[in-house]
């Protein structure tokens, strides 16, 4: 086990990587505490905490909204928390988003922390604070900058994943490597057949560079005015695929992150050698690299529907994250109109798009 710690003014949130689900008791009890958690985990962890009271949740983004947020906190009045119940959310990435929200808008706020099951969670979701929800079909219109106390990352969990979910956090770990210039893009790309095996081992240690990277991006800016925006590589259109496809996050993050490369590539950043390295990495994963075959002509309209609500707009502009090389991401404002010829391209048989 490894611990990171992300120190913010005057607090600390403590990952810890490769701990265990049964740490939770030292760090609160039953007495204090109230769980959040879905059936999936329930089914397979329950002895675990079974003296903890539970709230139970749905599966699913589509769950990921006001009402699930009012539900629970009608749940915790029943329960009679106070301001002193400390709030713990057990499971991906959703379960994360809802418990933290829902802890820290309950009577103004309370402490609360994550264990982390999935890949796509302990790599992203989970670490640094953001906590939302969606509005109708629009992802995280509502939510804070709320730090966990703790953030406990059980990489045995990962083995009762079903593939396709483990494959979808794979997207996240691809883009944070493609971020990071201290050797993680070389890790992953020399060991990646171990981490599609899932040798525990190098997930291990693939998951704890991800987080000590996404920890120093967030301990610099914590609310995202700056240099955070460059985690949102590939999610500009790719919120837009997820919203509009209903496709899974990682998988259409991994579309957004080949539409970025190209733009990469057509506006001079990036080599196209490179780009396509990266492009041959995700396919070797089972993920897109593109959205060729994922939308049609006629859904570009809806696409950019989705991206101009995006909260990332400015204006009549998006911004939007590119790559000069692994290490080197930037932030280039992108007007929708630019953006929707280079979709039309991307669509087109001649348009030289992957």
């Amino acid at each position: 086990m490894r611990e990171i710690k992300i120190t913010l003014e005057n607090r600390i949130s403590t990952v810890y990587a490769g701990e265990s689900l049964s740490a939770i008791r030292q760090f609160t009890s039953p007495d204090n505490s109230v769980i959040v958690t879905d059936g999936n985990i329930l089914r397979h962890y329950t002895d675990m905490f079974d003296d903890f009271p539970v709230i139970e949740i749905g599966t699913g983004e589509e769950i990921k909204n006001l009402s699930t947020i009012e539900n629970i906190m009608r749940k915790m009045i029943e329960l009679r928390c106070t301001r002193n119940t400390f709030l713990v959310g057990i499971g991906g990435g959703v379960v994360s988003d809802i418990a933290g929200f829902a802890a820290s808008i309950f009577m103004r706020g309370v402490r609360f922390g994550f264990v982390s099951t999935s890949l796509l969670s302990q790599v992203d979701a989970s670490v640094g604070g953001k906590n939302g929800v969606n509005i109708g079909m629009t992802k995280n219109m509502a939510g804070v900058f709320s730090q966990p106390e703790f953030v406990i990352c059980d990489h045995r969990m990962l083995g009762t994943l079903p593939r396709e979910e483990y494959i979808n956090g794979i997207a996240e770990l691809v883009k944070t490597a493609c971020l990071d210039n201290n050797g993680l893009y070389e890790f992953v790309h020399s060991n990646k057949e171990k981490i599609l095996s899932m040798e525990m081992e190098t997930v291990s240690e693939a998951v704890y560079r991800c987080v000590r990277y996404k920890a120093s991006v967030v301990e610099a800016d914590e609310k995202e005015n700056d240099l955070r925006r460059v985690l949102n590589l590939g999610h500009t259109v790719g919120h837009a695929i997820e919203k509009i496809k209903g496709m899974k996050h990682g998988f259409a993050i991994a579309a957004g992150m080949g539409i970025a490369l190209d733009i990469s590539v057509m506006n001079g950043h990036a080599d196209k050698n490179y780009a396509d390295e990266v492009k041959s990495l995700l396919e070797f994963f089972g993920l897109p690299c593109g959205i060729k075959g994922i939308i049609d002509k006629d859904e570009i309209p809806d696409i950019m529907d989705a991206i101009e609500s995006d909260k990332k707009r400015e204006s009549d502009s998006v911004n939007f994250i590119l790559l000069k090389k692994t290490g080197e991401p930037f932030t280039k404002a992108m007007g929708f109109n630019e953006l929707s010829d280079i979709i039309n391209g991307a669509l087109s048989a001649d348009g030289g798009f992957r």
